[in-house]
């Protein structure tokens, strides 16, 4: 093997070897990127879960609350007291028939009584069904004592609900009605008498129907006490029993008083964390333990839920992380991205290396013209913000001037007065004593204006021998006196660049911001000022208040001729 052919051998096992470090580290990169980004889209997407469980236990409680006054607020009254008293002395006697004994009790007056002020409450708080039942179970009153459905003459002790009410317990349960078939939720409050003793109960049923709105987000569902899934935002999710639900131990005839079916499937609700960190091992693992799946859904998701709602309903939401299939897509390209983009870095690495002492004069070269362009570009950047004759402002850094400070005028409710200013027979200067002396009257009234304003207003030139005044925060008065000095000044201060009997003088007009003003209205005020000055012999200043519109000739006159 010549030495030709080894170098070459040489050259391509080190760029293989390169490509291989550049592979590893490109597969540590992608993966911390990835990491980082799950991490934070499953905190962001945990936050969103809490929040939708924590909102609708709020609404479930608050609904349930309300709900649950009505029944109490009729068990204190003294007209169900009453009624129950007074049922114990015919409800002993009472008919074995169920029709008989509705029969009988429709018929008697002060159960009619019951049952009109039970329909008005009925209809009145937004309960489907509201049930006054003595300590036997029968029922004796209802709020819809005149329909076919009607439990009038039932007897409903073997209901769960009345049973614990007749009990003395104040019982909130789901349930299935067994004439209408309808689920619900049945409320039930003791009634006792005077003495202290039980005498039957208020109960109430709300349907579900009413109820909805508790799973109007995607992914959430309700359960009973039981663990059965009573209500979910996906219908197909209802009647499904959580693992290791109480409702698998009971009885099937139980089951059938309760929910009027037999069989209740199995709601799979499971940790996948460790089945998909085997295939996606960049998962951290903290993350991977938050992953459940519902129902054997390919698609990870979050669960979280709210217990304790004090009355045996629980909320759960199975959130999935929809970004999931993204993140794992992402993640292989990313590695390629960033495989290649090391392979780029490190080859352009050589390259510079290798070609660094040949280029270093260039560089320099390169680096001391770039210096002079910077001072080029520094230079014509002060010569666009400053006059270069008489060093004020621009007239268009003097106009974003105006703008930003009536922006700050506004939002600090400080006034803002603006000049403009003409020397006074300035050509006769010019074909006078020359162009020269007329730059020097310029630069003098510059030098004057200085010397008199404040350091926090602005002089522009906009244009020949006219000159713009900025004076923020200081009101139209205070304006004017400032500037009369400054006329005065530059009247009777002799420049001494020009003949001694050059005489220069200068007119002022002075507006101030008003309420919705333009930009191209202070300047026309002004401009309307200067105008009267020059009109009333000149060597004179003139202020136009803020009420003074000026007229849309003068305005567009401000802005193409100044």
């Amino acid at each position: 093997m010549n030495k030709t052919t080894l170098h070459h051998v040489t050259a391509a096992l080190g760029l293989a070897l390169l490509a291989c470090a550049c592979w590893v580290m490109a597969g540590a990169l992608s993966d911390r990127m990835v990491q980082q980004e799950m991490t934070a889209t499953v905190r962001a997407e945990r936050q969103m879960a809490a929040s939708i469980v924590d909102n609708m236990a709020q609404i479930i409680a608050s609904d349930l609350a309300m709900s649950r006054a009505i029944p109490a607020t009729l068990a204190q009254m003294d007209l169900m007291q009453h009624a129950l008293l007074a049922s114990r002395h015919y409800a002993s006697k009472a008919p074995t028939s169920e029709t008989e004994r509705r029969n009988e009790w429709m018929s008697r007056p002060e159960l009619v009584k019951v049952n009109s002020f039970l329909h008005d409450a009925q209809g009145f708080s937004g309960l489907d069904s509201v049930w006054l039942v003595n300590d036997q179970g029968l029922c004796v009153a209802s709020s819809n004592a005149n329909d076919e459905t009607s439990f009038i003459g039932f007897d409903m002790s073997g209901r769960g609900y009345v049973a614990r009410a007749l009990l003395g317990g104040f019982i909130e349960m789901y349930g299935v009605g067994r004439l209408s078939g309808e689920p619900g939720i049945f409320i039930a409050a003791p009634v006792y008498d005077d003495d202290g003793f039980l005498v039957g109960a208020v109960i109430a049923k709300v349907s579900i129907d009413r109820l909805r709105h508790w799973v109007s987000r995607a992914g959430t569902f309700v359960t009973d006490e039981n663990g059965v899934v009573v209500m979910a935002h996906d219908g197909r999710l209802e009647y499904e029993a959580m693992p290791n639900a109480p409702v698998t131990k009971m009885t099937v005839q139980e089951r059938v008083d309760h929910y009027r079916r037999e069989a209740f499937p199995d709601l799979r609700v499971a940790r996948i964390g460790e089945q998909i960190r085997a295939t996606e091992k960049w998962l951290p693992t903290a993350v991977a333990d938050t992953f459940y799946a519902a129902n054997g859904s390919a698609t990870p998701a979050l669960y979280d839920e709210r217990t304790g709602l004090n009355s045996g309903l629980s909320a759960h939401i199975v959130h999935p992380l929809t970004s999931w299939p993204d993140l794992t897509r992402n993640h292989s390209r990313d590695r390629i991205l960033v495989f290649l983009t090391m392979l780029g870095i490190v080859a352009l690495a050589t390259v510079i290396a290798t070609s660094y002492s040949r280029e270093r004069r260039l560089h320099r070269a390169t680096r001391d013209l770039a210096e002079q362009l910077q001072a080029a570009n520094t230079l014509l950047s002060a010569e666009a913000r400053h006059d270069a004759l008489t060093g004020a402002l621009s007239r268009r850094y003097f106009l974003d001037t105006l703008r930003h400070e009536v922006e700050l005028a506004r939002a600090a409710g400080t006034p803002l007065s603006v000049a403009i200013a003409d020397l006074d027979h300035f050509k006769q200067i010019n074909d006078r004593f020359g162009h020269a002396s007329g730059d020097r009257a310029l630069e003098h009234f510059v030098e004057v204006c200085r010397a008199q304003l404040r350091p926090s207003d602005a002089i522009g030139r906009l244009g020949g021998e006219e000159f713009g005044l900025l004076l923020p925060q200081t009101a139209l008065a205070d304006a004017q006196a400032v500037l009369e000095r400054l006329r005065k000044r530059f009247h009777h201060e002799h420049c001494a660049h020009l003949p001694e009997d050059a005489v220069l003088s200068v007119s002022i007009g002075i507006t101030e911001l008003a309420e919705g003003d333009a930009t191209e209205w202070i300047l026309s005020r002004a401009d309307l000022a200067l105008y009267e000055a020059k009109s009333r012999g000149r060597d004179r200043s003139e202020v136009r208040p803020a009420d003074s519109m000026p007229s849309a000739r003068r305005a567009e006159n401000s802005l193409t001729g100044m």
